[in-house]
């Protein structure tokens, strides 16, 4: 990967004094807009001495309020704060991913940082602006350690009847997400990212990025404040001479830009990792789904080497109960079928940078190509710190890292791309057990919300549970819908052999992509997503929703060129049925779709005319 470079212009420096008497009542303001000029955040100081609050527009059209605030070990930096001090800048940055919804992205920004004291306390408000969002960080320069003990950010919709889609916090973030108007939503806690829709068709997604050795936070909400999201860090953090908070993020747009947006992972730092050629993202193989009980034996896990290379996925997953003792022979049997195996363990087993260093080094004496590690199911700092260091130590020995039991992505994937994905999220492991939130609705809700945010690992593909409310088209569906660097296929080899026209797009079905676009949707309700991947394009659509058709027009291929589409969708008694034709950028292909069903479309270009 080519190192990110970061332009920042100083555009203005306005030093501001004590304000004048005649003006000492009238609201203070500073302002800065995104590079299209559609989005416009506004830091308001409605009298000297007041506490700061965020307007967030576009459009002309206020979108979302808050206040701002910290409470650290010097003191409090709510009220009685003056300003001392303005200075704007652009940034225009160009980094590439191995993984994501895209692989090259551009993050444009205007950017307005506002000094303030209180007494000898400073603090400064960082506010960046882009096409697709505002995001704004805390920090705290000076003399001697400070900590973060409280924080006095929130999150108010500026219209009255806005829809809140919340999942109550927990620590592994496997949870529905539950629809509500925000003013009646639950009192208790929330999880990162929270999904609001705020009229005029206007959307908006809370989220943060940019942690790494700090507190995570969650938002709470109150039966005192109805309709108030509080930014709450997972406890006290900081300790060090000067603090730099991580990013409260608001993505906003339509949900095109929701689904679209990579503002998140922009904001996460740029890449630690110089070469990148060997971070290689992939289909992978699991046993433990089908058969719990499988890990522990090297004559099914040599099967599971033996299916992936017959599809030609590149990896294979050895979870829980392997052993070391015949670990090495597995590795090798796969390298000569061209398969990369990745290893499941406990966090705790690399707890320490000792632990990391002892492991990843034998791991990768035996050639393993990366961790799935399990359980650390916290956000506080040093669980977050943790993830950083394990993603460096597996990064100085080139091992992909797959977290599960896990917080959500933060911006980690632009900070380790070797980061290829992380679970947080109620996946198809629960359909192992009686849960009624795995729901078709709750498929067409996680695009909007989890899986924007970044990589999901939520193995998808599972004809055999016997649990499910989705149809063969649904499931298959999901190997486009659902974006993750390492994308996990969960069912048995035999599931897949009795299905062929699923194995022929598993086949090929790529898991990074070069362009994301939301083609139709609505949360809970269906989402038909189109990704492109070098010259093809692949559609997914799924639905929660009685049988119908989806109207896709398919204007986003270029002009003049013709494409053959390939459609797999729904037949009866839960099969699938494969059709195809010629198609170009003025046709719209019908979909015809089951009950909570779903399809896929291979979009490949036709040769040209008269070429070789």
């Amino acid at each position: 990967m080519t190192a990110a470079w970061r332009l920042v212009l100083v555009l203005a420096v306005a030093l501001l004094g004590v304000l004048p008497a005649s003006s000492a009542a009238a609201p203070a303001r500073w302002s800065v807009s995104s590079p299209d000029g559609r989005i416009a955040a506004t830091i308001v100081q409605p009298r000297a001495g007041a506490p700061l609050a965020l307007e967030i527009a576009r459009d002309g059209r206020r979108l979302l309020g808050g206040r701002l605030g910290l409470v650290t070990s010097r003191g409090p930096l709510v009220r009685g704060l003056t300003p001392t001090g303005a200075r704007r800048g652009r940034i225009d940055e160009r980094y590439r991913t191995p993984t994501g919804k895209r692989r090259l992205h551009r993050y444009a920004a205007h950017a307005l940082t506002l000094g303030l004291r209180r007494g000898a306390l400073r603090m400064r408000v960082r506010v960046e602006a882009s096409d697709d969002g505002v995001a704004y960080r805390y920090e705290l320069p000076g003399r001697g350690a400070v900590r973060i003990v409280g924080e006095r950010s929130t999150f108010t919709a500026a219209a009255a009847g806005a829809q809140a889609w919340l999942q109550r916090y927990r620590s592994n973030y496997e949870g529905p997400y539950e629809p509500a108007p925000l003013r009646t939503a639950r009192p208790g806690r929330h999880g990162f990212p929270a999904l609001l829709r705020l009229g005029g068709g206007a959307w908006g997604l809370l989220t943060e990025s940019g942690v790494t050795d700090q507190a995570a936070a969650h938002l709470t909400t109150t039966a005192a404040a109805p309709g108030v999201l509080h930014v709450v860090p997972q406890g006290a953090t900081g300790g060090r001479r000067s603090l730099v908070t991580p990013w409260r993020v608001a993505v906003l747009g339509d949900l095109g830009t929701i689904v679209a947006s990579d503002l998140a992972e922009s904001l996460g730092g740029r890449s630690q990792i110089a070469d990148t050629s060997w971070i290689i993202p992939g289909r992978v193989a699991w046993s433990w789904w089908s058969d719990r009980f499988s890990p522990a034996s090297y004559d099914k896990q040599l099967a599971f080497v033996d299916f992936a290379a017959s599809l030609g996925w590149e990896y294979v997953l050895v979870d829980e109960g392997w052993d070391p003792a015949w670990m090495p022979a597995l590795v090798e049997q796969a390298r000569q079928r061209g398969v990369g195996v990745l290893l499941w363990a406990r966090w705790s087993d690399v707890r320490t940078r000792a632990q990391q260093a002892a492991a990843f080094d034998l791991w990768r004496s035996w050639g393993v190509a990366g961790v799935k590690l399990d359980f650390p199911q916290s956000d506080a700092q040093r669980r977050m710190a943790w993830y950083d260091a394990v993603a460096r130590s597996a990064a100085q020995r080139r091992l992909l890292v797959d977290f599960h039991g896990c917080t959500v992505p933060r911006g980690i994937q632009r900070r380790w791309p070797n980061v290829m994905t992380m679970e947080a999220v109620l996946g198809a492991e629960n359909y192992r057990g009686p849960n009624p939130a795995m729901t078709p609705a709750h498929d067409a809700t996680l695009p909007f919300t989890r899986n924007a945010i970044g990589s999901m690992d939520y193995t998808p593909v599972t004809f055999s549970a016997t649990r499910r409310g989705t149809t063969a088209g649904h499931e298959l569906a999901l190997s486009v819908v659902f974006e993750s660097g390492l994308q996990h296929f969960a069912d048995a080899p035999q599931a897949y052999a009795s299905r062929p026209l699923a194995a022929d797009v598993l086949r090929r079905v790529p898991v990074a992509w070069d362009e994301t676009r939301l083609l139709a949707g609505y949360p809970g309700r269906d989402v038909t997503l189109a990704r492109r991947r070098g010259a093809s394009w692949w559609i997914g659509s799924i639905s929660a929703r009685a049988a119908g058709t989806v109207s896709v027009p398919l204007r986003f291929l270029p002009s003049g060129r013709r494409y053959t589409a390939a459609v797999v969708a729904d037949a009866p008694d839960d099969g699938l049925q494969r059709t195809e034709r010629s198609v170009g950028a003025s046709d719209t292909l019908e979909l015809p779709l089951a009950a909570d069903g779903g399809a896929v479309v291979v979009l490949d270009p036709q040769p040209t005319p008269g070429a070789d």
